[in-house]
């Protein structure tokens, strides 16, 4: 790797197109440092010889907070790369630092299951059972929170706070105007929070399901033997004991499975604790049993994901992991390709691949003329941190087609449907209640019948 100190002057003639030529005073250095940069003074970068690689620098450190005020300038100097930042990185120094510290290649410390399960189950949930996994397009995969999660863990080791993650993410969703979600990021956080044993720093998650040690054990237990044992089943069940014949559902006939598994869902969306966020566990738990680590039976979720929005995730992660036999991403080609691309190389040295990067796009908004060149067909790719890519619908406001609004409108009748019938159950269960209560103050009222003194009654 190459380094050059530069002042904005130096890296304007550095820029200026010309032909060829070595860049004079870049240095090779095996193990980069940023001690450099300083108020006026950036750092700038190549794979390379730089007479060999190119005069443009693959990447520009600059110092903190002065990203977009760098940005700002070269947009004023430099017209010829627009947008900038899908040419050259322009990182600050802590986060090029905090990349820089990270595998010498990526890597997912052997939660591949985890990451892939969890970005398919991602992609189920924004997706609100309108299509199965296979007909998603691979971008519903790129464009979720988790593979976000999942490429900065495996560039940085797991250095960069998830929620800083998730606001990048939410803000560069924001800003191109995607449709809204089907499930917020805070409850993205916890699920991952749990499958990882990390701490999310956001108060808003803290207080996302109670207790959260419970789902920590039971997820624990899953990974361990493959099952929730006792005594955390019993607290992980606890106020539905309509659930304690699930316990053993792994030793019953596929048949039987599918039944009681169809009757635990109708009863979980029944229950009307709605931030106990089990109700989600243990339909994405249950559900996962039916084929363990596969997500063949992601259809018997439809009905209920809106109402139990975290379920896709749950059970996206409990196919991940399948103690017992094979699990994702080792028995589903399409899991086995996430994996591959979250681990694909891309140095805090090497070119950008994105169209361009959040804080450029946050300074000149969705109106510049280049960004519409630099766009793939169909999305936009975003660079939220280096080499860490999300994928936007572009334009924004595409119309769906039928079969899209087909599928919407048949799961929307789904979900219509079970809450009926619900809420038919409830006032039959109400209705009994009442008359029973009818009859006790009925025998109340009634006096006791006498009998006369030397007669029949």
């Amino acid at each position: 790797m190459w380094i050059l100190p530069v002042t904005r002057r130096e890296l304007v003639d550095l820029i200026t197109p010309r032909h060829g030529g070595d860049v004079r005073g870049a240095v090779e250095e095996n193990r980069l440092s940023f001690d450099i940069v300083n108020v006026d003074v950036m750092a700038a970068l190549w794979p390379a010889r730089p007479g060999e690689f190119g005069r443009l620098p693959a990447a520009i450190i600059v110092p903190e907070g002065s990203q977009r005020d760098t940005l700002a300038w070269l947009s004023t100097y430099v017209r010829d790369f627009r947008p900038f930042t899908a040419y050259c990185r322009v990182v600050e120094r802590p986060i090029a630092e905090q990349f820089l510290k990270g595998p010498s290649a990526p890597y997912l410390q052997g939660n591949e299951g985890i990451c892939s399960g969890l970005i398919l189950g991602e992609a189920l949930t924004h997706a609100r059972g309108r299509a199965s996994i296979l007909d998603l397009p691979a971008t519903a995969f790129s464009a979720t929170l988790s593979h976000a999660i999942s490429r900065t863990f495996a560039l940085t080791g797991g250095l960069v706070p998830f929620d800083t993650i998730a606001r990048l993410w939410t803000q560069a969703r924001e800003i191109t105007g995607q449709n809204g979600l089907g499930v917020p990021p805070n409850m993205i956080l916890s699920v991952w929070a749990v499958a990882l044993g990390m701490p999310v720093h956001s108060t808003q998650t803290r207080t996302l399901f109670e207790p959260a040690n419970v789902l920590a054990a039971a997820w624990s237990e899953i990974t361990k033997v493959g099952e929730v044992r006792d005594p955390v089943w019993h607290s992980l069940v606890e106020g539905y004991p309509d659930l304690e014949r699930m316990r053993g559902l792994l030793e019953m006939p596929r048949e039987q499975r599918v039944q009681m598994i169809d009757g635990a869902l109708r009863l979980l969306v029944s229950s009307r604790r709605d931030a106990d966020e089990r109700r989600s566990f243990l339909a994405g738990y249950f559900t996962s049993m039916l084929g363990p680590g596969t997500l063949d039976h992601a259809d018997i979720l439809a009905p209920v994901s809106s109402l139990l929005p975290t379920a896709y995730l749950w059970y996206g992660l409990c196919a991940g992991v399948n103690v017992r036999g094979d699990a994702l991403p080792v028995g589903n080609p399409l899991a086995r390709r996430i994996a591959r691309n979250l681990t694909i190389p891309d140095r805090l040295v090497d070119r950008p691949r994105c169209d361009v990067a959040l804080e450029e796009l946050v300074m000149h908004g969705l109106g510049d003329n280049p960004l519409r060149l630099t766009a793939k067909a169909g999305r936009l790719d975003i660079d939220i941190l280096p080499g860490v890519t999300t994928s936007v619908r572009w334009p924004p406001q595409e119309s769906p087609n039928q079969d899209d609004l087909r599928r919407g409108w048949e799961v929307d009748v789904q979900n219509l449907l079970v809450e009926m019938e619900e809420i038919t159950m409830r006032w039959h269960h109400l209705t009994e209640r009442l008359r029973d209560v009818l009859r006790m103050a009925e025998s109340d009222r009634q006096p006791p019948s006498r009998r006369k003194r030397g007669g029949k009654s």
